[in-house]
Parts: C-alpha cells; sequence; structure tokens
C-alpha cells in the first residue's frame, strides 16, 4: 500500500521573478523515500518549463543506474530535463551522452586495465554487472 503523503527533507531554490519570467536556480530537492534533486532552469510569462535537473536517487540497482549515467559527465546522478507548460510539465531523460559517455568510459577502462590503473567509469560499469574492473 502507497503512502499519500510524500516527505520533503529540504526544498530550496534562489528564485528570481521578473516581467521576462521566473529563474530558479541552485535548487535542491531532498525527498528521503527517493533521493536528491538538484538544478535549475525557466518559466516564462506564457508557462513554458525549461529546466536541467540531476536525480541522484537512492538505493541498491538505482546507484548502479546513476553511476552509470554519470560516467564521464563528472557528476553522479541521472540528468534530465523538464519540459513542457506548468499545466502540462513533461520529465524528459538526457541520456543521449550517456551513451557516448559509456563507450568512452570502456575505451578508457581497456586502456585502464592495460596500464594496471582503475578508472571511475569501469569501477561504475562493473559495480553495474556486478563484476570487478
Amino acid at each position: 500500500m502507497s503512502q499519500p503523503n510524500t516527505t520533503i527533507r529540504n526544498l530550496s531554490s534562489n528564485v528570481h521573478v521578473s516581467p521576462a519570467g521566473t529563474q530558479l536556480d541552485a535548487i535542491n530537492l531532498d525527498v528521503p523515500a527517493i533521493g536528491v534533486i538538484t538544478g535549475g532552469g525557466t518559466i516564462s510569462p506564457g508557462g513554458a518549463l525549461n529546466f536541467k535537473m540531476l536525480a541522484n536517487l537512492h538505493g541498491g540497482m538505482v546507484g548502479s543506474v546513476t553511476k552509470v549515467a554519470a560516467v564521464g559527465s563528472g557528476q553522479n546522478g541521472i540528468p534530465f530535463a523538464v519540459e513542457g507548460t506548468t499545466s502540462d510539465p513533461h520529465f524528459v531523460p538526457e541520456l543521449g551522452g550517456v551513451a557516448g559517455n559509456l563507450a568512452a568510459g570502456a575505451v578508457k577502462g581497456a586502456v585502464g586495465g592495460a596500464t594496471g590503473t582503475e578508472t571511475a567509469p569501469a569501477k561504475a560499469i562493473g559495480g553495474l554487472l556486478k563484476k570487478k574492473p
């Protein structure tokens, strides 16, 4: 049975409202049951949303997926965008760069393995597959 309420540990942001729209920077949303979501973006006067966010999720496999999504980005988390309008928001995963980052990470991991050094991408992929890099 699901709970009807969501506990929010922290919600903070820098907000600037002007006739040109609303700008939110340094968004930090900490929901213990889900994880921490950070980012920023804009809301146009007409209600159009343009946000770039990063979800650092909690829990077993989700942690491995988060590490793989972050390969090569220097960030921990899963990037996503919030688009659409305030009355019809769309949450869109931004995983286009992840495939390229995984390929680059695999190459770096192979080179790292050849030289005896272990790279972060190799660790992330190895953790996902439950194998040592």
